[in-house]
């Protein structure tokens, strides 16, 4: 354990750090969100914003990203996905044009497309983004998620798919392409349970969150599986970094 600290310890500060910045803004913003129902419920349980907020940083800080840390990079580096963090011109040229894509295509892309066909989706681009969904953006989506998603997920569906039909021998690209997909899919499912604590899901809601979390989480497994998770953090994070910032400027 000492030895796999000693090589790791960098990237798992970086996580844990992250995490726990990222999960306490998580706690905040997500309060401040919460319909008058879950809010009721909350409190019928004794359950302040203060408590949330710790609940969030060891979600998202120990639990979720420190722990699944641990255990993807494990995985990761059983079926070849580990690699270390070093700057790349071409993983950085291709980095940068997948994050600004899906940047504008969060904003002002989601607001002009489906802003016009859900009154929910456009009451989301009406107010400027607060410092505290900024920074849970940034490192809850961009670090947390990205662990949990890619670097434990995906590496455990690769993991299993290559002990089910590649146990004497090397493991094929169609295995972490279906591993990205399957994690894709779920990255966009698990969207869902949030919005459905603000609004109705409607088949144009349902076809959005797996249009756009779908397509994000492709490209940022794509950008995992060809030049490792530090990439994918990197766009993940400033994705979100690109859409909000052009929140400020033009509403």
């Amino acid at each position: 354990m000492k030895k796999f600290i000693k090589e790791n310890w960098k990237f798992l500060l970086i996580v844990l750090i992250g995490g726990i910045i990222g999960g306490y803004c998580t706690g905040l913003y997500s309060y401040d969100i919460l319909s008058e129902d879950m809010l009721r419920q909350l409190q019928e349980q004794n359950i302040t914003k203060g408590m949330l907020t710790i609940i969030t940083t060891y979600q998202y800080g120990i639990l979720y990203g420190f722990g699944l840390a641990i255990l993807g990079i494990i995985l990761s580096k059983k079926i070849n996905l580990w690699k270390e963090f070093k700057f790349d011109k071409k993983a950085a040229i291709v980095t940068l044009i997948i994050t600004v894509i899906a940047g504008i295509t969060l904003f002002p892309g989601d607001k002009i497309i489906f802003g016009q066909l859900n009154e929910w989706v456009n009451s989301q681009y009406t107010t400027n983004p607060t410092i505290y969904k900024i920074i849970a953006e940034l490192l809850t989506g961009g670090i947390t998620e990205e662990v949990m998603l890619r670097l434990f997920l995906m590496s455990l569906v690769v993991f299993i798919i290559s002990k089910v039909f590649y146990r004497k021998k090397e493991i094929s690209t169609k295995a972490y392409i279906i591993a990205n997909i399957i994690t894709a899919i779920l990255f966009a499912a698990l969207h869902l349970p949030l919005t459905a604590q603000s609004t109705t899901i409607t088949p144009v809601l349902l076809f959005r969150c797996f249009l756009f979390n779908g397509g994000f989480g492709l490209c940022f497994g794509y950008l995992y599986r060809k030049y490792g998770i530090g990439y994918a953090m990197i766009s993940h994070g400033f994705t979100h970094l690109i859409a909000d910032t052009l929140m400020i400027i033009f509403i």
